[in-house]
């Protein structure tokens, strides 16, 4: 009771300090807009201490901070770490100013700056959400802003201006000026000028191209930063997927797109990309089953301290009762094929369809060989596996899903096999790219991909000469990967019947029964479920959807495309 009523305090307090910021960048707005019409007076009896010379750059920059600390609340207000720092940086930097403007420190302005500043370095422990990565939109939206508040607050002292400027007349003229003089640094369209206002024009072009820098900074951040790991960092997930990656869709770890949180407590990582606010997460978290209840204890508190949901995806039935304990709901998401590689045969009745492929590729001459980079690259071996996935991509009726899925990765192969097809004329009909798990005791088909006139068993010939390749070396486990939304109403939950009507009735957004009577034609050697779990423990419409965001970054919107193109198509062919 007593930690619950601490919490409520601290709160309090750092929303108060949350007002005051907001006061304090209004207040630094409104005082200096009070003073303009005596800008450019020489006597500046109010500011006796600061040097006529830099008094407007003063001004501006009190102007630029004030505008800054009322943007900055809202991300102070959700308790994040960069807000902290830069609120307490720009509260002290005005209470400095203040202080050599007036003389004085018992000034009801500067007293408010010192509460506030007080009240901050009191709560940093209760500030530790991290700041959010830059998307395009809100980088050229904060670039704008920047650029529009210098631009404001030069018009408006140019406009006040006009009375002792013969050149300006009105705001039409103070606007030409303005564009001018920050643009152009021609600061003749002020005419005749004291030291005071060339000091002013001076100060006014340095913080807009100061401005301009960090709008585009703020616009190209998207583009060049990757808010995921290092070359360090993944080799340093490698070596943890080779001692504790069990589920077959762990090794999707190291492709680039990922986030990393690695454990503080215990040895591991949890491999996440952020979504509709949503802690998207691949597979299980990498670490001993011993470390998992207080690895996931962890990560709950770092998503809580981030506000952000969880949800794990394609997790193993094995961990649900321990997900439950720990408070998360879960719905079944759909079976992964699974071979024995030491008992698997292609005889019997439920094989036959994959052995009439067989043997209808291997009578037209096909054969299989596996492609092995990290000893020997091949260009032309690389040029057509490149050209089969840019054909497959462009018959793809939607975006390139990832996430869930690998890539090639040709110039970072690490631990991936690759088998490829060939007809007699030795051209490529297609390959398939393995990706280990449970330590190099299992393979997964990972990316799957043919040429569009590629011949009946190309596929399912590569397949199986995989696995008999594999089993000759040892390696006990095969997967074809997740058949998504198979059988997922048998666990009778709502979410499962919700899951099931998209499986029967909008099969057309991504081929789900297609694919899982795929799979099934190999006659593999048990079904697997796979599970979504996620926290808090209700499904909702919005882990949904960063379920689809995650897979697909243009989301829910290119399913859609997806099925009215495929309807506009069917009446072109009536």
């Amino acid at each position: 009771m007593n930690k619950i009523s601490s919490s409520k305090t601290r709160n309090i307090f750092i929303n108060v300090a949350v007002v005051l910021t907001i006061l304090i960048g209004v207040e630094s707005i409104l005082l200096v807009y009070s003073h303009q019409l005596k800008i450019f007076n020489h006597n500046c009896d109010y500011y006796g201490l600061i040097n006529p010379n830099i008094l407007h750059f003063h001004r501006t920059l009190s102007v630029i901070m004030g505008f800054g600390l009322i943007f900055i609340s809202y991300r102070l207000f959700k308790r994040m770490r960069m807000a902290w720092v830069i609120s307490i940086f720009m509260v002290s930097l005005l209470a400095l100013m203040n202080i050599l403007d007036s003389g004085v420190i018992l000034k009801p302005t500067i007293i408010v700056q010192l509460v506030d500043i007080i009240i901050l370095i009191a709560n940093y422990r209760n500030c530790k959400r991290a700041s959010d990565p830059i998307s395009i939109r809100h980088g050229i939206m904060l670039g704008l802003v920047v650029i529009i508040i210098i631009i404001l607050n030069t018009l408006f002292t140019i406009y006040v201006l006009k009375s002792d400027t013969s050149t300006i007349k009105g705001v039409r003229d103070a606007l030409n000026a303005t564009l001018k003089m920050l643009f152009l640094i021609d600061t003749s369209v002020l005419g005749r000028m004291s030291k005071v206002q060339i000091m002013f024009a001076k100060s006014e072009i340095a913080i807009n191209w100061a401005g301009l820098i960090a709008a585009v900074i703020f616009i190209l951040k998207p583009l060049v930063y990757q808010p995921i790991a290092t070359s360090f960092d993944r080799e340093k997930v490698r070596r943890l997927l080779k001692e504790y990656g069990y589920n077959p869709i762990s090794y999707v770890s190291v492709e680039e797109d990922k986030r990393y949180y690695f454990g503080r407590e215990v040895e591991g990582v949890i491999v996440y990309v952020i979504a509709a606010g949503v802690a998207v997460c691949a597979g299980d978290p990498i670490c001993s089953e011993e470390d998992m209840p207080l690895f996931i204890t962890e990560f709950i508190t770092y998503c809580k301290q981030n506000e952000l949901d969880i949800c794990f995806c394609q997790t193993l039935e094995k961990h649900i009762q321990l997900y439950t304990q720990l408070g998360f709901g879960n719905t079944k998401y759909g079976e992964e094929a699974m071979f024995d590689l030491q008992t698997y045969s292609l005889q019997g009745k439920k094989a036959a369809k994959i052995r009439n492929a067989i043997n209808h590729a291997t009578a037209l001459g096909i054969k299989v060989e596996e492609y092995k980079p990290l000893e020997f690259r091949d260009k032309s071996i690389e040029q057509q596996i490149q050209d089969i996935s840019k054909q497959w991509l462009d018959n793809k009726k939607s975006s390139e899903l990832s996430f869930m899925l690998g890539s090639t990765s040709l110039d970072n192969p690490m631990d991936r096999r690759y088998f490829v097809a060939y007809n007699e004329q030795n051209v490529m009909l297609g390959f398939i790219v393995f990706s280990p798990f449970a330590g190099g005791k299992g393979y997964m088909a990972d990316v799957t991909r043919r040429k569009s006139n590629a011949p009946i068993g190309v596929m399912e010939k590569i397949t199986v000469e995989a696995f008999k390749s594999m089993k000759s070396e040892g390696v006990r486990w095969g997967s074809l990967g997740l058949a998504p939304l198979a059988n997922v109403a048998e666990d009778g939950t709502l979410p499962g019947k919700l899951l099931e009507f998209v499986y029967e009735k909008l099969n057309n957004f991504y081929g789900f029964k297609s694919l899982h009577h795929y799979k099934k034609k190999y006659g593999c050697t048990f079904w697997e479920p796979r599970y979504v779990v996620y926290y808090p423990k209700l499904f909702t419409p919005k882990i949904a959807y960063s379920i689809i965001k995650a897979q697909n970054p243009k989301g829910v919107g290119d399913f859609i495309l997806v099925q009215l193109k495929s309807i506009l198509a069917g009446k072109q062919d009536l």
